[in-house]
């Protein structure tokens, strides 16, 4: 016959045959399930972010500029305003003729209470510059309320 050995867990001591076995796929279950809660953003958000990302990327005003709401809060190194879609359009459009893109890393992307967001790293002929995107459903529609480049 052969001998039972036995193991201290957490202070429990268990059977190492069948019980170890049965926690180790426990402990593998639980793991899969918690780290599919913290999955990040799918489906239609993470579609446009990708757009977002790809248009960042190539500096295409027109393609961001239609996600933009009907106002849209500006930040960007030397200025902060409110801006109308097409006056947000213009002073965007301004920026990329000054700061020609090069690539954008989509960093991060989440939700808060009132939207989405996603923050990335554009970098430029003249620098890297920190880009947040704060987006509303306004009306059924995915829209930008707020748009910041930033220095890091």
């Amino acid at each position: 016959m052969a001998k039972k050995r036995w193991n201290t867990l957490f202070g429990i001591e268990m059977a190492y045959h069948r019980d170890m076995k049965k926690l180790q796929v426990f402990v593998i279950i639980a793991i899969a399930l918690i780290g599919s809660a913290f999955k990040p953003l799918a489906g239609p958000d993470q579609d446009l972010f990708n757009e977002l990302s790809n248009s960042f990327k190539q500096g295409n005003v027109k393609e961001i500029a239609k996600y933009f709401a009907n106002t849209v809060d500006v930040t960007l190194p030397n200025s902060e305003d409110q801006y109308s879609k097409s006056q947000a359009e213009i002073v965007l459009k301004n920026f990329f003729t000054q700061h020609s893109p090069s690539s954008f890393n989509l960093e991060h992307q989440g939700a808060s209470n009132n939207g989405k967001y996603m923050v990335g790293s554009l970098v430029t002929g003249k620098g890297t510059f920190k880009v947040y995107v704060f987006v509303k459903d306004i009306g059924g529609q995915k829209s930008i309320s707020e748009l910041k480049i930033e220095t890091p």
